[in-house]
């Protein structure tokens, strides 16, 4: 029933044949080629619609896009009524299609209704009018359709335990119990039960329902298969089951995580398919559409997650072993671009092909590292390396240079290269000034423009200066007189209790901010002297006015190290940076 053909958005890939890989990103290729010795192709195939309610259209064209006699319809803003659908849907042949809270937000739906279903067609409602609303059978009168039958419980498991009733189950059949509080284990099942025709029974996880027990004594399975861990259905859920059922064979199938039961299921019911479908592990609606189509041959639906581009470990030791059958696989996706990157794809068809093995090395990252100027620094022996299963490792890395200069401030990009990895592994080393001991900030008004440049002429010849150990230093000697000459233009300054035009007007701004920076990296003052009037740029008694040559601002260096002096004038902020340097640092 189903055809092959991509409808609509579905991106058809083309197939490819490696009949010998080359073996780019991988550690270990020494073994690779003797299990490719027969060419493999893989084949993929994207079914996908805009919205998951467009992807599950695409899902049931690729089914079957001519005329049927069945279709169910099942929400697709909740997994929980039409997790169990899978298996109804298989036995009446019929696509699942996902519907919105209204009719007007299902129009994928009804438009593969209107085109494919048989006027005498049935429609499978499934769930109640609170989740699929009634508006949704008029709908349905309205066009025509007069065969609508709705399977609704109470809850989710009594839901389920409907459908399995209406199922034609035969007395003794194997049977599927799944937590009804999460999706991905039942999901993961939901094509093998389907295409044997086992019912899945959704179940609380500490005490099945009356009415599933009494279900179970009527069907009489000789298997069940319990699908994830104690969290999800417990062993007091188990014991029931066997004490009703003491002749019955009972198999949990569970993994340390949702992917993990999810390839031990595939591995128990589907070792080396043909066919594989990938589905976000994180998101029902996709795999839920898509679980009729894999029934179809008893195909797995293998979970991924979205948010990497690599797969779980399991799920590329799976696609790995794939390579002893020396067969092609088609590898269907469900959900677009934007579900299931490109990148997934790839990599899973690389596994597939054999040309690359699970342990071989997907990325590795650029290293980025900061340091201060004259740190010492070495470059890493070893770096974080994440395998197409996810894994990360630490490799050896070998770097083009040993050698690190961090005198100069600036970003250095050093290239090395790892065993086994064709890619250049790439650090960037960034030196920035180091942390000042000490800083101080004050502003001014820029629109006082000799001021302004009386404050950037006084700043700039501090600018860099260092002072030995036991140095000491003296504003006036390190700036020089104020004399046009020198560029020192006439600003206001005070003399005894008033301002007055003088040159050099604002310079005592520079002296006051050095001073808080001296005061605040605890060197010694030797003089400093305040103004005879309130200044606005420090707080009162924060100030160290100069006045050349009878008025200075000393200071010793009474620490062990030398000490570098940074002026800096941005916008209308003057700031001074302390820091302590070795000798020969510039």
């Amino acid at each position: 029933m189903r055809k092959k053909m991509i409808v609509l958005i579905m991106i058809v890939w083309s197939t490819l044949i490696a009949a010998l890989p080359v073996f780019a990103a991988t550690n270990n290729t020494s073994d690779l080629s003797s299990n490719t010795s027969q060419p493999r192709s893989v084949t993929m195939n994207r079914l996908a619609g805009q919205t998951e309610f467009g992807t599950a259209k695409a899902i049931a064209e690729y089914y079957c896009h001519e005329k049927i006699q069945s279709v169910i319809l099942a929400t697709g803003n909740d997994f929980a009524d039409g997790i169990s659908a899978s298996v109804l849907a298989h036995e009446k042949k019929a696509p699942i299609l996902l519907v919105d809270t209204t009719v007007a937000k299902s129009q994928d739906a009804f438009d593969y209704v209107r085109q494919h279903l048989d006027p005498q067609g049935t429609v499978y409602i499934i769930g109640g009018t609170g989740i699929i609303g009634n508006e949704f059978e008029d709908k349905l009168y309205e066009l025509g359709y007069s065969h609508i039958i709705r399977i609704a419980g109470m809850d989710r498991y009594d839901t389920s335990y409907k459908i399995a009733a209406s199922l034609n189950t035969t007395t003794g059949s194997a049977l599927v119990i799944s937590s009804g509080n999460q999706y991905s284990d039942a999901l993961s099942i939901s094509s093998f039960a389907a295409n044997k025709d086992w019912p899945i029974l959704l179940s609380p996880p500490d005490e099945l329902p009356e009415e599933m027990k009494n279900y179970l004594r009527h069907l009489k399975p000789s298997q069940i298969y319990i699908t994830g861990g104690e969290i999800a259905i417990s062993d007091n859920v188990k014991s029931e089951i066997s004490n009703l059922l003491p002749d019955t064979k009972i198999q949990r199938l569970m993994g340390q995580s949702r992917f993990d039961t999810n390839v031990l299921i595939a591995e128990t019911f589907a070792p080396h398919p043909s066919t594989v479908f990938l589905a976000n592990g994180y998101g029902f609606a996709d795999a839920l559409a898509g679980s009729v189509v894999a029934a179809q041959e008893g195909a797995p639906i293998i979970m991924v997650d979205p948010s990497i581009p690599t797969l779980p470990k399991s799920t590329a030791g799976y696609f790995g072993s794939f390579l002893a059958t020396n067969s092609s696989t088609d590898l269907v996706t469900f959900g677009g671009s934007g579900v299931i990157s490109d990148e997934i794809l790839t990599n899973s068809k690389d596994l597939l092909l054999g040309a690359v093995k699970e342990t071989s090395i997907y990325s590795i990252a650029d290293l980025n590292n900061t340091v201060t100027q004259n740190e010492n620094y070495t470059l890493p022996t070893t770096v974080h390396a994440t395998l197409y299963n996810s894994d990360i490792i630490d490799v050896p890395v070998q770097w083009s240079s040993q050698t690190v200069d961090t005198s100069k401030i600036g970003t250095t990009e050093y290239t090395g290269v790892v065993n086994g990895f064709a890619n250049t592994i790439k650090l960037r080393l960034i030196v920035q000034e180091p942390l000042p001991m000490a800083q101080y900030t004050t502003y001014f008004d820029t629109r006082l423009i000799n001021r302004t440049e009386n404050i950037r002429l006084a700043a700039k010849a501090l600018d860099g200066k260092i002072l030995a150990p036991g140095e000491r230093f003296s504003f006036n000697q390190s700036v020089g007189e104020r004399t046009a000459q020198a560029g020192y233009k006439e600003a206001l300054i005070i003399e005894g209790d008033s301002f007055t035009p003088g040159l050099g007007g604002g310079v005592c701004q520079v002296s006051s901010t050095l001073y808080n920076a001296v005061i605040l990296a605890h060197l010694e003052i030797i003089e400093r002297h305040p103004h005879s009037l309130p200044i606005s740029y420090v707080p009162p008694g924060q100030d160290a006015t100069v006045a050349y040559p009878e008025l200075d601002f000393k200071f010793k260096n009474n620490t062990k190290a030398y000490i570098l002096i940074r002026s800096s004038v941005e916008g209308n902020s003057l700031t001074f940076k302390l820091y302590k340097k070795t000798k020969n640092q510039n």
